[in-house]
């Protein structure tokens, strides 16, 4: 044995120069395939396909749809699949309005900011340059990526569209503050404990706009750009929005007092704000009046939004709390399909199903087991997620097509026909719409 090692020394002495480079071309191979396994897991299943629709294609979908409804689902993955939820079902029919996907494909890493604003902004975290540090920190405080380079979607429609308006509810202020452009035609509503407690007392309640949501001007100081309060903006914004919410029959009073019995004022407010964003979404869209001395709903003639968003946040607390698929888990998602069930019962009744695109989007899932740090990663319980539309133009089944979080974008401008920014990545994905084929 110890000749044979000896004869082996002595090749290596020998051919030293020759073993050097086979060692650093072995090497180099190594880390090559490394380098391509990383880029297929966590890129090469993140590039979008699909269409980029022609100007012929976005004519001919122009005006199919009045408006535009989109539910924000944070952190419910792909559990729509895996839960009973008979309210999204009745929705996002896919043997009769839908086309739905529970394995969508979340950017990396999967967190709500990375996420939300590659949905709204049609490109990868980094080139939205939100990645990885204190992310949703950055977005709750105000702090926006370059608009004019990657507009969002709503920015997008409102360029072209600059006499229409939008409407965003949001329980995570995230969204509003800083993956939304700020601007007069937006209105912007953030749900907050304190407007809760105030609902129940009946009073007035509004959530206006703060400095830290005003602040869409940059300005370069030392090569850098710094953001640059608009406070001239605020008084302007805030008339625009501040409006009291109506409950006219009674369901979100109703619901909170339930939660208020089982819970008392704890943690499960976040179930309650959920409530107060869906009942303001519904009111922004619908009015109530009263027949018979029964109160009905019907299309409202005084306002008309053409995009409404919202953002529901309490299935991703009970992620972080309980873990993917416990018990707390499929309650809060039980929850969430009982407030799609206000939104789905309101726009029957007032006769806007029809003209009406639907939209269910989700940013990321959950991982088990609970805890602050419970996605981010790239397991396939954080990775895939639901995406679900329902609308007379959308091509029933289950989408065999791949959808990724940046197409978003792309979806909606094509279903209002808006051209699409040339800066996005995002595509509308194949099978999704009858007049694309």
């Amino acid at each position: 044995m110890k000749e044979f090692f000896a004869k082996i020394g002595a090749s290596i002495k020998a051919h030293k120069g020759r073993t050097i480079a086979i060692s650093v071309t072995a090497f180099v191979l190594v880390c090559i395939i490394i380098s391509l396994c990383l880029l297929s897991a966590f890129l090469f299943n993140r590039l979008s396909q699909g269409y980029v629709p022609t100007d012929e294609q976005l004519a001919a979908a122009k005006g199919q749809y009045k408006r535009v409804v989109i539910i924000g689902v944070d952190g419910v993955g792909d559990y729509f699949s895996h839960e009973y939820t008979p309210n999204f079902d009745r929705m996002f029919d896919p043997d009769v309005n839908a086309c739905i996907t529970y394995t969508g494909t979340a950017v990396y890493p999967t967190i709500s900011c990375e996420n939300w604003m590659s949905m709204f902004h049609g490109v990868r975290p980094v080139y939205h340059g939100f990645i990885f540090k204190d992310t949703n920190q950055r977005v709750e405080a105000g702090r926006q990526t370059d608009t004019e380079k990657y507009p969002s979607f709503i920015k997008q429609f409102l360029s072209q569209y600059p006499e229409s308006k939008v409407f965003s509810s949001c329980t995570w202020r995230g969204v509003n503050n800083g993956v939304i452009e700020n601007d007069k035609r937006i209105v912007k509503r953030n749900s907050d404990a304190e407007q809760i407690y105030a609902f129940m007392n009946n009073e007035t309640m509004w959530s206006p706009v703060t400095d830290t949501e005003c602040q869409d001007n940059y300005k370069t100081e030392n090569g850098q750009k710094v953001l640059v309060k608009a406070s001239n903006k605020i008084e302007e914004i805030n008339a625009y929005v501040e409006a009291p919410v109506a409950d006219p029959k009674g369901q979100l009073r109703e619901f909170l007092e339930a939660q208020v019995l089982l819970h008392g004022y704890s943690d499960e407010t976040i179930a309650m704000r959920d409530a107060l964003t869906m009942q303001r979404v519904i009111e922004a869209n619908v009015e109530a009046y009263e027949e018979d001395g029964v109160v009905k709903y019907r299309e409202r003639s005084d306002v008309e939004y053409t995009i409404s968003y919202m953002h529901l946040d309490q299935v991703d607390h009970a992620g972080h709390s309980y873990g993917y698929s416990k018990p707390g888990y499929n309650e809060a998602i039980s929850r969430v399909d009982n407030l799609i069930g206000w939104l789905y019962d309101a726009f029957e009744e007032a006769g806007m199903f029809d003209d009406t695109l639907f939209v269910l989007c989700t940013d990321h899932g959950h991982r088990l087991p609970g805890g602050h740090k419970n996605h981010g990663k790239n397991t396939d319980e954080e990775v895939n997620i639901t995406f679900a539309l329902a609308g007379k133009t959308v091509k029933k089944g289950m989408l065999t097509s791949r959808y990724v979080d940046t197409d978003m974008a792309a979806v909606i401008s094509y279903a209002l026909g808006v051209k699409a920014a040339d800066s996005w990545q995002g595509r509308v994905p194949y099978g999704m719409f009858t007049l694309l084929g």
